[in-house]
């Protein structure tokens, strides 16, 4: 569990550098580096205390910072699209990648669509999951519900 939580602290401060690299300024970037480190740590429980495959796994940790995320921008008046990047910067299957081209250069096919098609499935889970929270913060109007629930208070 130690390793978890040194693997969420450097998860923080990668996510916090890329909120350097995106001239993000001020608080912005603590909140921008929280995000990055909840989605790691989320991920890693995943994979390290329960069964579930990787791509399933990265679904939940996107759905789980993309959730803080879209709190986050409503609560501090911030873009969703800064906060939201900086978080999935530290969960793109960047390795994949790699370990793909560099099969398909070593003339590896086999390996290097198998390496493709779980690197996709990665990606894609991850584009599924800041997707899916997106749309349903968008169609749910969180200010009118809490304006409604207020008004509703005030009439008694």
């Amino acid at each position: 569990m130690i390793r978890i939580i040194i693997e969420t602290i450097a998860a923080f401060y990668a996510a916090y550098g890329f909120g350097l690299v995106f001239n993000i300024k001020g608080d912005t970037l603590k909140i921008a580096g929280i995000g990055g480190a909840i989605g790691w740590f989320v991920y890693k429980v995943l994979i390290t205390y329960t069964s579930i495959a990787d791509p399933a796994a990265l679904f939940l940790a996107g759905v789980s910072f993309s959730v803080y995320c879209e709190m986050c921008a409503r609560i501090f008046l911030l873009p969703t699209t800064i906060l939201s990047a900086c978080a999935l910067i530290v969960l793109v299957p960047g390795f994949g990648v790699y370990k793909t081209i560099y099969e398909f250069i070593m003339e590896k096919y086999i390996t290097a669509g198998n390496l493709f098609t779980e690197t996709l499935a990665a990606a894609g889970a991850l584009a599924l999951s800041v997707i899916f929270v997106t749309s349903i913060f968008r169609n749910v109007n969180i200010r009118r519900i809490i304006s409604s629930k207020f008004e509703k208070n005030d009439v008694k």
